[in-house]
């Protein structure tokens, strides 16, 4: 199915079939197979190179087969409470590089909520993960993130808490691990001996050759709790690169360098290597950037760093940010991340963590465009979750628009964003691309919608999706659901779970497109007019908002 008349002409028949009124996507609840009150969907497995090349509509096609399309493994982690900073992140709240915030104990959980955030429930925004990182610290140590792949349990030796933050084209994992003498160990199917040796370590991103991530000068653990500084790192089984800092110092006064890359693309006909993340600059902040590798070959290139601008904390000599991002790169070049608003500066009543796009990573200027139009208003936060090579963008994005400032945080909902055409996007995938990007009528939506209505609204009227963390080329999507068990009271946005009564679960989820175009099309859910207030008891810590923008922060490759 791969010649532009083929393809012209389903795109026609997709769009003919609209008016169906059914869903795009079968929501497919995973068993973690592991412990844990609430599971959360991280990484999808990547779908195959060659079955992108002969059947680029993936699983939206019609010859698309369910059990391949559904056999994509998801990897997740469980949680019994809120992370007291994220086991993921190099420094604490992904911008505490003076480690100042952590070191204040729990009036420094409640000041950071206070000035970078601005919620009005910063007590117990600050008691919540206090009690967690109190636990981590000082008390039991109790495993509270345990990661798996489709129901079997992933734990590295002498891990406590592990996490995972993709999968490598084999569907092994990619992550790191606690330990009792290290807060965070790197794991994935590439080791390095050099890598070993560091006192922290930490992976992304993995094309089963080589790997991203970052490395600690000081274990996290005991005495080294605090005052470590990180660089981002690239490895191989035979090669370690640590890429130097961009400016700044190891150590200036109260700050300490940081620095991480996230994921990565080897551009073989070009010659280059471009890797994503975060790097250290003047003034020790910690700002997107674009790693570029002067060989086809990371380990043996000369790496330099390309600052993303609009990104960045300083902007004409105001900190705008508090820190940024960039979490994904793709064939085609493109660039997506985020950028946290300082408190300082909010916008439009939130201090947000905003979403943005490069276009293309190769070009002479990188400057950030921040998504805005349709579901994204202006000043909306949210989680960039990750981007196929179809420019398909998911995430997770604001869906009210109250003022978080004084206020109270925003609920937030999954999307996906069909960006479309770039200027590196090679010109026979231009067919393809676009008869995907009509499937959704040509914009970005939240994925509660394009789950409504046809023969699957029964089963997927159990969840709502929270998060999107990842999509591979076929179009599966790893996901976080709230679920209420037999079905939501209605098929609104803002529906009860038994009348306000029922329970709900925190489930991860894969969203797997329907194959059939005659079966599939889109119903955006309405909204019940009373005014509704979960009262269900299986939350467990709280809403899924107030797990907030910090605790879960993630990365993949694809």
């Amino acid at each position: 199915m791969s010649s532009k008349l083929q393809l012209t002409t389903l795109a026609v028949l997709v769009s003919a079939a609209l008016p169906a009124q059914a869903a795009l996507y079968k929501v497919v609840e995973v068993a973690p197979g592991v412990t844990g009150n609430e599971a959360y969907g991280t990484a999808i497995q990547p779908s195959d190179e060659a079955l992108n090349t002969s059947n680029p509509l993936g699983c939206f096609d019609s010859g698309a087969s369910s059990a391949t399309c559904e056999g994509y493994k998801l990897a997740g982690e469980t949680r019994n409470r809120p992370d007291g900073f994220s086991y993921r992140e190099e420094v604490p709240f992904a911008m505490d590089n003076s480690f100042g915030y952590i070191e204040d104990d729990y009036d420094g959980f409640e000041d950071y909520c206070f000035y970078q955030l601005g919620y009005a429930t910063c007590e117990y925004w600050a008691s919540d993960r206090w009690s967690s990182w109190y636990n981590e610290t000082y008390s039991s140590n109790t495993p509270n993130s345990l990661a798996f792949i489709e129901g079997s349990a992933e734990k590295p030796s002498g891990a406590i808490n592990t996490v995972i933050n993709s999968l490598d084209p084999s569907g092994q994992p990619v992550g790191n691990f606690s330990t009792s003498s290290k807060r965070n160990e790197a794991f994935s199917a590439v080791t390095n001996s050099t890598l070993t040796s560091k006192a922290q370590s930490r992976a992304w991103a993995s094309d089963g050759t080589y790997t991203v991530g970052s490395t600690s000068s000081k274990s996290g653990i005991g005495g080294e709790r605090y005052y470590y500084s990180s660089a981002p790192a690239i490895w191989s089984s035979s090669g370690f690169v640590s890429i130097p800092r961009a400016g700044g110092y190891e150590v200036d006064g109260d700050y300490y360098a940081q620095g991480s890359m996230r994921d990565f693309y080897i551009d073989s006909a070009g010659g280059k290597t471009y890797g994503v993340g975060y790097n250290n600059y003047s003034d020790q902040h910690m700002n997107a950037t674009i790693f570029i590798g002067n060989s086809a070959t990371p380990t043996s290139a000369t790496w330099s760093s390309a600052l993303i601008y609009n990104a960045q904390v300083d902007i004409s000599g105001d900190n705008i940010n508090s820190n940024s991002v960039a979490t994904n790169i793709n064939k085609n070049l493109v660039v997506v991340g985020q950028a946290k608003r300082s408190g300082g500066f909010p916008q439009n009543g939130a201090a947000s963590n905003r979403l943005f796009i490069v276009p293309d990573a190769s070009a002479s200027s990188i400057n950030a465009s921040f998504f805005y139009g349709g579901i994204f208003f202006d000043g909306a936060g949210g989680e960039m979750g990750g981007i196929n090579n179809f420019n398909e963008i998911v995430g997770r994005i604001d869906s009210e628009n109250h003022r978080e400032y004084d206020g109270k945080q925003r609920r937030q909902r999954a999307f996906i964003y069909p960006y479309g055409m770039t200027p590196k996007t090679d010109s026979s995938e231009e067919t393809a691309i676009t008869a995907r990007r009509a499937i959704f009528k040509n914009k970005a939506w939240l994925l509660d919608d394009l789950t409504n209505g046809g023969s699957e609204s029964s089963n997927n009227n159990q969840y709502r999706i929270y998060d999107a963390s990842d999509i591979n080329d076929a179009g599966v999507i790893s996901a976080t659901a709230v679920k209420c068990s037999g079905g939501y009271d209605s098929t609104s946005h803002n529906a009860y779970c038994g009348d306000g009564n029922g329970t709900e679960k925190v489930v991860a989820v894969k969203l797997v497109p329907i194959s059939d175009d005659t079966q599939r099309s889109i119903q955006p859910r309405g909204y019940d007019s009373t005014a509704t207030e979960r009262k269900g008891a299986g939350l467990g810590f709280g809403a899924l908002t107030i797990l907030g923008l910090f605790g879960f922060m993630r990365k993949r490759i694809k």
